[in-house]
């Protein structure tokens, strides 16, 4: 689309050229981390044990994260999995009441909890040491006999209707949906779940969901804390023993995504190239501009980490930030993000801004985009590069976090040893790998825009791009 930058990126080229790179002057040291060793073995075919001993308190903590989230359920099982997660963690076990399970674990001074991603769905027990295998059984009860009655569903299914009618307050909620749905059509990683779909819910439907889960289960377990010598291992053996034995247990989560662009999927979507204007009476007004880039064991997922720190990602030293609110004042915040998952990723860049400013601002963030194709300095690389390597130290300073990263290295296929290659693969990349990866992952005519705010920005957007309207509850305005 020859309109969809309505600015020449001439006009931003020569600002740039003329002043210092937004990541000059500051100067970064550069610091040595080796990652934690981890502990990983298999005790069974199907499921893998992570560990990490920590002596620093007398507590132990276990996780149990099971492959395929919310992106596997059909689109007419939506909210199953959710519901099956909350049952077991509110419902009851065995002869056990929700009552009486949750006054044991009181007592216990422990906590069981559960929850669902898009690509997993877990299991958490946290317990002090003395405790912890009297915790594990009330675990291991709840997993092996769980009593899924229709008082607490009942309870459950409210909540998620509640949790549904309240998205619509919110700009950004309405916006990262609305952003999943034009970006994943037809797949349950693009649908927003409805009311309609809770009505579906029901005990039998969540006895199914959990039977076929835990017949395609791929285990990963973590286990941090203090506890060596309480013989948890044998204990995990042994729950595995009273769950069903997976037929076909998933070791790779299935491509559920959207393609790639030029794939078949990707020429069919009416949205690309396009701004989805969703319209409501909001206080301020979301953009987000997003494209499919690559997944996270791809070798150019380097590149694209790198020059998305230049973009978005690196606060206040980012273009976004720098150009859009420190130099303009145009927005509350400007960021973007790379998302690089198993099968499929993308790149966002977001921002939040008076509503009589969006489209100047869209047009600036457009321009910040395209400047990515020419404009990256090895001095822009540099100090990206050394504040990724910087910041891996923060992230790695709680055992739980340390093996949750593992378990996501692990489903998304990265190498063994992937940290310790972490440092040398960025230091790779050039500053023309960075400019060539983002000429070909966002191109103009595949970027996917949304804006969320009043009626009235309606002709402006359309001096940028083509526009589709719809309201807050997805219905087509044109």
């Amino acid at each position: 689309l020859a309109i969809l930058l309505a600015l020449p990126v001439s006009s931003l080229g020569a600002r740039t050229a003329d002043r210092p790179s937004v990541l000059s002057g500051i100067e970064i040291p550069p610091l040595n981390f080796t990652p934690p060793p981890v502990d990983s073995r298999d005790l069974t075919q199907y499921a893998t044990l992570y560990r990490l001993q920590d002596d620093t308190l007398p507590v132990v903590h276990l996780r149990i994260i099971i492959e395929g989230g919310e992106d596997l359920e059909a689109v007419e099982e939506a909210g199953n999995l959710s519901a099956m997660a909350a049952l077991l963690q509110s419902g009851g076990a065995g002869k056990l009441s929700p009552q009486d399970m949750a006054s044991k674990l009181a007592l216990l001074g422990a906590s069981i909890s559960t929850s669902v991603s898009d690509q997993t769905w877990e299991i958490e027990l946290s317990a002090m040491r003395d405790d912890f295998l009297d915790a594990f059984s009330l675990l291991e009860l709840m997993l092996s006999e769980p009593t899924f009655n229709e008082s607490s569903l009942g309870t459950i299914k409210n909540q998620m209707i509640s949790s549904i009618r309240s998205r619509l307050d919110s700009p950004d909620t309405i916006g990262f949906l609305k952003l999943s749905e034009i970006m994943y059509p037809g797949t349950r990683k693009g649908h927003s779940l409805s009311e309609e779909d809770v009505k579906q819910i029901s005990v039998e439907t969540v006895r199914n969901t959990y039977k076929n889960r835990l017949q395609q289960a791929r285990y990963h377990i973590a286990l941090d804390g203090n506890f060596q010598g309480l013989g948890v291992e044998k204990r995990l053996v042994e729950l595995l023993r009273k769950l069903p034995v997976p037929a076909r247990p998933l070791t790779l989560l299935p491509d559920n995504a959207f393609q790639m662009p030029g794939g078949a999927a990707a020429k069919d979507n009416p949205y690309r190239g396009k701004i989805v204007h969703v319209t409501g009476d909001f206080a301020q007004s979301l953009l987000i501009v997003a494209s499919p880039s690559v997944a996270h064991n791809d070798p150019e997922f380097y590149t694209l980490q790198l020059g998305n720190h230049i973009l978005g990602g690196g606060s206040f030293t980012s273009r976004l930030m720098q150009e859009i609110r420190v130099k303009r004042g145009l927005a509350y915040y400007a960021y973007s993000y790379n998302r690089s998952q198993a099968a499929s990723g993308y790149l966002a860049a977001v921002s939040a801004t008076r509503s009589e400013r969006a489209a100047e601002t869209l047009n600036l963030m457009l321009q910040l985009l395209e400047s990515m194709k020419s404009q990256v300095s090895e001095s822009d690389l540099e100090q990206a590069r050394t504040a990724i390597l910087n910041s891996l130290v923060f992230l790695y300073d709680n055992p739980s976090d340390i093996l949750a990263d593992q378990i996501r290295f692990r489903i998304d296929e990265m190498p063994e040893n992937y940290l310790n290659q972490f440092p040398d693969r960025l230091k790779e990349v050039k500053a023309t790998g960075i400019k060539e990866t983002f000429s070909r992952y966002l191109k103009r005519d595949d970027l996917f825009i949304v804006v969320v705010g009043p009626p009235s920005l309606a002709k402006d957007l359309r001096n940028i791009a083509p526009v589709i309207t719809m309201d807050a509850a997805g219905k087509n305005s044109n």
